[in-house]
């Protein structure tokens, strides 16, 4: 097979870009509580604030980007801003700075992966190429330095672990985003002279009924799961006893299957339909979310994570094939953008939720709560008509 320069960067890219992120999300809420000293009420309102103030900047990217067409300047611009937070952020020990500072990085870094993804996207529909293998090489980087990091904090305490594995991530990715292929070809050129994102289009995406309904199903399936998620450290370590290692092995369960199952997940969608798939992905969270509130048992929690990757399937590889398909190319980094934003405003809502609820209630109630936005995804998979015209073209999807 010929080497291929351009879908090696991507793949490089997300390899070390989503390992950074592997190396700090898994750990910060264990961080904050730990070392800072932070209470669960706390840490929601943490994610809340800084989720919330991202998503009134996070569509300002999706605009900028289909208005100059100008991903990679602004996704390299987004993570040499967040390199810079992160400095400071490693720096705080006081409750108003750390809220400061976590605003400020969410902020800075919420620009990346929509920029990122608009280029990979475009890139794989052009050449013909699966943007689910891209991501899957993204999901094993996450899980090499997740697992890593568990292992390191065991060893030399976490902070220094996590803030140090991060920028330099953050730093490598920043030389690899220089060898992505250019976005416009002249022929691009020549047709983005008539065709530009205007207030009308954009007001068209927001009121577009597929749109809106990729949207929702994001918000109550792996929108809930992540936001859960965030306290899975909190509940192996602090609730059910564990080593920091333990947030390593669900690292591990949670990402190897997502590394496997990411790269066939156009071709299962392509045979089964996009209705059915969704159906089926809310069922098995449904079952794993059943376990984790019911089952006081660090092994079962880690077996039910194996199937971590349909959800990623839905807010990655599903949700940009079926909108890359459904609204006008035009406006895509716009429409990437805005799922990127209604996925943190689900999680800013959630993760308050979920921080009250882990602090009064624990852990167990908090797991067994997230079953409520699961069963209600069902049955809007089971009500909605919005997958039946793709479903028809199935087999041409790209």
């Amino acid at each position: 097979m010929k080497f291929n320069r351009y879908s090696f960067s991507f793949k490089t890219f997300y390899l070390v870009y989503l390992a950074a992120i592997g190396a700090f999300m898994p750990y910060v809420n264990t961080y904050l509580e730990k070392t800072c000293h932070l209470s669960g009420s706390q840490i929601g309102l943490i994610t809340a604030i800084s989720l919330v103030l991202g998503v009134c900047v996070i569509p300002l990217w999706g605009i900028a980007g289909d208005k100059t067409r100008k991903y990679n300047a602004l996704l390299q611009f987004s993570l040499a801003a967040t390199l810079v937070v992160l400095y400071f952020y490693s720096k705080q020990t006081v409750y108003p700075m750390i809220v400061l500072c976590a605003i400020l990085l969410e902020v800075s870094r919420l620009g990346t992966m929509p920029m990122a993804d608009t280029q990979a996207t475009n890139y794989c529909h052009k050449t013909g190429g699966n943007y689910g293998s891209i991501r899957g090489l993204g999901s094993l980087g996450y899980m090499l330095a997740g697992v890593a990091v568990g292992f390191i904090a065991d060893a030399f305490g976490l902070d220094g672990a996590m803030f140090a594995t991060y920028a330099v991530l953050l730093v490598v990715a920043f030389g690899i985003s220089f060898l992505f292929p250019k976005y416009e070809t002249e022929e691009q050129n020549n047709e983005n002279k008539e065709k530009k994102a205007n207030v009308g289009e954009f007001k068209q995406l927001i009121k577009n009924k597929k749109f809106l309904t990729c949207l929702s199903l994001t918000l109550l399936l792996p929108c809930v799961v992540d936001s859960a998620m965030n306290y899975g450290g909190n509940h192996l370590t602090v609730t059910l006893g564990g080593p920091a290692s333990s947030i390593s092995l669900m690292t591990f369960c949670n990402v190897l299957p997502e590394v496997i199952f990411l790269m066939v997940a156009l071709k299962v969608i392509n045979k089964t339909g996009f209705k059915k798939f969704y159906l089926f992905v809310a069922i098995m969270t449904c079952l794993r979310f059943g376990v984790y509130a019911f089952i006081p048992n660090q092994y079962a929690f880690l077996a039910a994570s194996v199937v971590h990757c349909l959800c990623v399937a839905i807010s990655t590889v599903a949700s940009l094939t079926f909108i890359r398909n459904t609204i006008n190319p035009v406006v895509l980094g716009t429409a990437i953008t805005l799922l990127n934003a209604a996925i943190n405003i689900g999680k800013a809502i959630w993760g308050y939720l979920f921080g009250i609820i882990y602090e009064i209630f624990g852990s167990f109630t908090m797991f067994g709560i997230c079953l409520i936005p699961f069963v209600l995804a069902i049955l809007i998979i089971l009500k909605t008509d919005c997958f039946q015209e793709i479903d028809k073209n199935i087999g041409n999807i790209a």
